[in-house]
């Protein structure tokens, strides 16, 4: 009987494990403008690829460390700084949401599918005001959907979601590359 409760158990935790190895597409649309990039997850990483002004470059967070960083593979440098500090949190919608889940009103109000998943659709509210939504599928670790701005001007869906094994190099900083110090970026 304890062995049967054992590999239950077993298979139970390596069930969620799974579930935090994905990658997506992730569509930002902000002020009329569309983005699509990837995204990746291996509990505790994710990362997201960017391209700011013609370079490409990704972001690594690490959740566990409370760490992001911004990787620019054509200067082979990279950036270390707080997830909870002000430009992790403007730029990251994830950091973002958790961040207002600590600290302000969050209320269930329905559900939907988004993208084939059961979500749970969330509000933000501060001083009264819906400031976030987000779509929270059980089996993810990140929202699926998420609105917010102040007038709905951003809006991020991960679409095209393949769950199963993400390489551990996607979330590790390649060999030969040098931190850039940057002031206030700890």
């Amino acid at each position: 009987m304890i062995l049967i409760y054992r590999t239950l158990s077993l298979v139970i935790i390596f069930s969620f494990a799974c579930f935090a190895q994905f990658s997506a597409d992730m569509i930002t649309t902000e002020s009329g403008v569309t983005k699509t990039t990837k995204f990746y997850s291996e509990n505790p990483f994710y990362r997201m690829d960017i391209e700011e002004q013609g370079q490409e470059g990704y972001v690594i967070v690490d959740r566990n460390e409370g760490v992001t960083r911004v990787v620019m593979p054509a200067e082979k440098m990279f950036m270390e700084m707080s997830s909870t500090g002000m430009q992790s949190m403007s730029n990251d919608v994830f950091q973002s949401i958790e961040k207002q889940k600590e600290q302000y009103e969050t209320n269930l109000v329905g559900t939907e599918t988004i993208n084939g998943y059961d979500c749970e659709i969330y509000e933000v509210v501060i001083d009264g005001n819906v400031v976030s939504k987000y779509w929270q599928a059980p089996d993810i670790e990140y929202p699926i959907k998420v609105i917010s701005g102040a007038n709905n001007d951003m809006v991020m869906e991960l679409k095209n979601i393949v769950k199963g094994d993400v390489d551990d190099s996607m979330f590790q900083i390649p060999d030969g590359y040098t931190k850039m110090d940057m002031p206030g970026m700890k």
